[in-house]
């Protein structure tokens, strides 16, 4: 209460991303969206959820410039964590996005899929189009411009820097 009478002007900031964030709590669902979001969910910037799946914010998440978790299919889900700080990240799933609890993610991109065939057949109707969870750890801090493959695992307490390239498994507690 002291911070808020000595800092108004952020008191009413985080009032105004509360009651945006009730807002989003409130109409995607009305509009079919299969979303639901934790407590004291804050939305800073703009948050646009697309597609049949699930998207399911923990406690605390915080959503800074425009966020887009777009699902491709009815049994995706894209599960955030609590106390996530989301700025401007951009997902595509599948399957299976998880974000542990006090991740931070800034503008990358995060997919599950490929959403095209990556083999030498890739005009064939049956080539196939491969599709891996992605998982990031608690306290995982992604850098801007990162782009994350299908089938990577981020160790917790592990950064990926500004404009790296993820596929596979990287250990807890490395950069």
């Amino acid at each position: 209460m002291a911070q808020a009478i000595a800092e108004p002007g952020k008191a009413m900031r985080v009032l105004w991303q509360l009651a945006r964030g009730r807002l989003y709590q409130w109409l995607l669902p009305l509009r079919g969206i299969r979303f639901r979001a934790g407590r004291n969910f804050r939305v800073e910037g703009r948050l646009i959820v697309r597609g049949p799946g699930r998207v399911e914010f923990g406690d605390d998440v915080t959503v800074g410039m425009t966020v887009t978790p777009w699902t491709y299919h009815r049994d995706a889900v894209i599960r955030i964590g609590d106390r996530v700080f989301l700025n401007g990240t951009t997902f595509g799933c599948q399957e299976r996005i998880e974000v542990g609890a006090d991740a931070i993610l800034a503008n990358a991109r995060i997919m599950d899929t490929d959403f095209h065939s990556t083999r030498r057949d890739r005009h064939s109707d049956g080539a196939p189009v491969r599709v891996a969870p992605v998982v990031l750890e608690e306290n995982v801090w992604i850098g801007s411009e990162a782009g994350l493959l299908p089938g990577t695992r981020i160790g917790r307490n592990s950064v990926v820097g500004f404009g790296a390239v993820c596929s596979g498994e990287y250990p807890p507690d490395m950069i």
